[in-house]
């Protein structure tokens, strides 16, 4: 997989200074969290996402630039399609474990949401070692009562698959959200999720069910760090998993707005709004994001694309990092970089850069952005 693998060999050289670099399930645990971007949802009860993956079509048209892809068998599927849900996929599974180990790397990496982890001990007997396809697991409704449980789950589905299946909880339960509870709940999450560190992805969050406890729910042109309540728990949940010295991926929240009709991004209140809230994501330390719509994946994948400028920054100060610990001009003489409090956020740029590219000097990832969706449209025709 590589991101914007739907740019020709000459928008690349046009736009990137270094492109993309490709990577797949078996990337180092850090590149591949960060390289996860737009996360899109899939209803476990989609009768066809296995041919959708084998035949490239979750690889081009509006769906070029994918390469994270979650089968649902929670919220996004009734309680009473359940088991019809959970029957397709695995048939879905058993399709895709037949193909080739070059045919499935060519298709996003594939994750699974489950409700319980009584539920994935069920589809562990019913799958077998066809969960070998899957790249991980999404724990929802993680408490610290319930984490472990999972944990043990994922285990035994490891054991069955023949390859490591990376955790991905998701933080989404009254207990995180209300101010009471919040800073002891995120706190034993905290605990376990380290002592996991190494099977652990990303750590996600969910502002639609955290909305839904105060029975809220953002319009289109409104970002969810303008909904304060929520804002703030976000951050909370930002302060405890995004440092440092941890190494966790931390992903943005869904954005459930998207537009209809065959529009540029930029005449679009949705899309315009998903560009900003986006922004946002990555200024207070979110990278990636869950996705509903094959629409927002560009918008999501180009947001992430490193700046020359950053980049030179940041090659500067861990080249200088082993002789100096001072303080040095930026290349474009506009800023300081300090050497010691800057490092961290160097490396992270750097790995960032690596799947993501370096634009070439005058260029912004809207630029990117706008090229993609005139292509996706003038191709629609």
């Amino acid at each position: 997989m590589r991101h914007f693998n739907g740019l020709t060999d000459s928008d690349l050289k046009t736009f990137f200074k270094y492109s993309p670099t490709e990577f797949n399930s078996d990337t180092d645990r850090e590149i591949l969290s960060l390289a996860l971007g737009a996360a899109l949802y899939t209803p476990g009860s989609r009768a066809d996402f296995a041919q959708k993956i084998l035949t490239g079509e979750y690889s081009s048209g509006i769906f070029a630039g994918l390469t994270t892809l979650i089968v649902c068998l929670e919220d996004a599927v009734a309680d009473t399609e359940l088991k019809k849900a959970e029957e397709n996929t695995i048939s879905e599974f058993k399709k895709l474990a037949k193909a080739s180990t070059e045919q499935l790397a060519e298709g996003p990496a594939l994750f699974l949401r489950i409700r319980t982890p009584e539920q994935l001990d069920q589809l562990i007997d019913s799958v077998g070692t066809s969960l070998r396809v899957l790249t991980g697991i999404v724990f929802p409704k993680c408490s610290p009562t319930t984490l472990p449980s999972f944990f043990e789950a994922l285990d035994r589905a490891s054991n069955i698959a023949g390859r490591k299946l990376y955790a991905l909880p998701l933080l989404e339960t009254k207990e995180v959200l209300y101010s009471e509870s919040r800073e002891k709940t995120l706190s034993d999450l905290y605990d376990i999720i380290k002592s996991q560190a190494e099977r652990v992805l990303t750590v996600r969050v969910g502002a639609t069910d955290f909305s839904s406890l105060y029975g809220l729910r953002r319009p289109a042109d409104r970002t969810i760090y303008e909904v304060h309540i929520i804002r703030d728990c976000l951050i909370a949940i930002m302060n405890r998993f995004g440092r440092s010295e941890d190494g966790f991926t931390v992903s943005g929240p869904v954005y459930e707005h998207f537009s209809s009709g065959e529009r540029l991004w930029l005449s679009s209140k949705p899309e315009r709004t998903l560009w900003e809230e986006v922004q946002l994501d990555i200024l207070n330390g979110f990278k990636g994001k869950t996705c509903i719509h094959p629409s927002q994946i560009s918008i999501v994948n180009t947001s992430h694309i490193v700046s020359l400028e950053a980049y030179e920054d940041a090659k500067l100060i861990l080249e200088e990092s082993n002789k100096r610990n001072g303080v040095l001009k930026s290349l474009k003489r506009n800023k300081m970089n300090e050497v010691k409090p800057h490092l961290s956020w160097a490396k992270k740029v750097v790995a960032q850069a690596e799947v993501y590219g370096v634009l070439n000097e005058n260029y912004q990832p809207i630029d990117v952005l706008n090229h993609i969706r005139a292509n996706q449209l003038s191709n629609q025709h």
